[in-house]
């Protein structure tokens, strides 16, 4: 491989999303939450890892350090962030079909283009190979070329009015379909095959005009500050995008903090009903034993990797504009060898994306649910050169073409779980992202 050239440089303070609208036509690659630290949003591809398989996270964490040696920050300040890949992979450990086909199962991406916000100050970034016997100099004066003459572009851009479809029609799988499928899952847990099987559902969305992602995911960051955007389009025109409350983990330094998130109720229509509603899922049974499946097994898999870990005593509520869950917070401190591929690798698929036991949860889904994930419910997020970054759970996703949306959501299903309840609550996850699709805020 090439080494490859960093070139990065200080920029006022501007639009993460209006630099993804700028960036139409290019592959393009988009973070950001009020909790991260980092958000960044990548245009075209420089250079890329990528890994199949049923190792694919833990054999992209093998591959960092190799590949971050290749590159050369040629005007390297500790006043400027460390180059940035963002990534992630599918559910399961397959090659995809159909509109999922440009997906890789796994993968890392250095972006070509990079516009970072770090606590608050802007960044922008150009990353290139090297030419054949390119000396360093040179590609240096190339890459700031190359910044130089982007910059002058997107300052001269007149960029498309963000808009809305007129009218959105929609599909979903039928309420008789669902029936069934949750009908044979509470029989395998009651014949004890499994204790709990997350099953998710697919919505079609057809609007009068092409989907507008950058103003979808203005609007969800307006919706919900907490959550983390995110956004991956390798082959242009072909868009996974979404929005989800689900931290897998962060890594700052030898510091670790996940999430463990299970347990659903809706909002109330006013404050006294709102509260009722959280203490009813407080109080349940059925959730509580549905979020301490979650919490074992990110413990289990954890202490291998850790040093130390601290868990929530209890658990609290996570708010959000139209659901509420339970949430417990863990922290702690990593082994010195482990990177936070290593913990990508060890925790997915979660309880509350796959099941339990995990195996026999995974073979369910595949059989029962009767449509290609990709990369839903999977990880994604972004590493920096320094080990330090932010991978979370791509729920309240979907999947982008021209007109066409398909928007996913899923419910965890136990012994005492009530069709009812899980169809509504799966629609309350779907919805979130239409009404966002149509203008309507949560």
């Amino acid at each position: 491989m090439n080494r490859i050239v960093n070139y990065t440089v200080p920029f006022h303070p501007h639009s993460l999303t209006e630099f993804l609208r700028f960036g139409s036509g290019m592959e393009r690659f988009y973070f950001e939450s009020n909790q991260s630290p980092l958000a960044i949003a990548g245009l075209g591809i420089a250079a890329q890892i990528s890994h199949n398989g049923a190792n694919r996270f833990a054999n992209l964490g093998q591959s960092l350090d190799d590949f971050f040696q290749h590159i050369i920050c040629v005007n390297e300040s500790d006043a400027l962030p460390r180059p940035v890949l963002l990534g992630g992979g599918s559910f399961f450990d397959q090659t995809e079909h159909g509109n999922w086909a440009s997906f890789p199962q796994a993968a890392l991406t250095l972006p070509h283009y990079a516009l970072i916000r770090v606590n608050g100050e802007f960044f922008f970034s150009v990353n290139q190979l090297s030419a054949e016997n390119e000396s360093l100099a040179d590609a240096s004066r190339r890459a700031q070329r190359e910044a130089e003459s982007l910059l002058a572009r997107l300052a001269s851009a007149i960029l498309p009015t963000p808009s809305i479809p007129d009218e959105i029609t929609s599909s979903e799988t039928s309420r008789r379909t669902w029936e069934e499928i949750f009908q044979q899952s509470i029989a395998l847990i009651r014949d004890h095959k499994l204790k709990k099987v997350v099953m998710a559902r697919p919505l079609q969305a057809h609007g009068n005009r092409p989907m507008d992602i950058p103003a979808l995911l203005v609007r969800l960051g307006e919706s919900c500050p907490s959550c983390f955007r995110f956004l991956f389009e390798f082959r242009p025109g072909v868009t996974f995008a979404g929005s989800t409350p689900e931290r897998l983990v962060a890594v700052s330094g030898a510091k670790f903090t996940t999430t463990a998130i299970a347990g659903s109720i809706r909002r109330g229509d006013h404050p006294a009903e709102d509260e009722a509603l959280g203490q009813q899922l407080l109080d349940s049974a059925k959730d509580q034993s549905e979020h301490t499946f979650v919490l074992d097994q990110i413990r289990e898999k954890m202490l291998p990797l850790t040093e130390s870990l601290s868990i929530d005593s209890v658990p609290k509520l996570l708010r959000l504009p139209n659901i509420q869950h339970l949430r417990t917070d863990i922290t702690g401190t990593l082994h010195p060898d482990r990177n936070i591929l290593n913990i990508v690798a060890a925790l997915h698929p979660t309880p509350a994306v796959g099941g339990v036991p995990v195996e026999a949860a995974l073979r369910v889904i595949r059989e029962l649910e009767g449509f290609e994930r990709g990369w839903y419910a999977a990880p994604v997020g972004w590493v920096d050169a320094n080990g330090d970054g932010d991978f979370v759970v791509a729920i309240r996703s979907g999947l982008f073409q021209g007109n066409t949306a398909t928007l996913f959501g899923g419910a965890g299903i136990v012994a005492d779980s009530d069709p009812q309840k899980e169809w509504d609550e799966t629609g309350l996850k779907i919805h979130f992202l239409l009404n966002a699709l149509q203008g309507e805020l949560a």
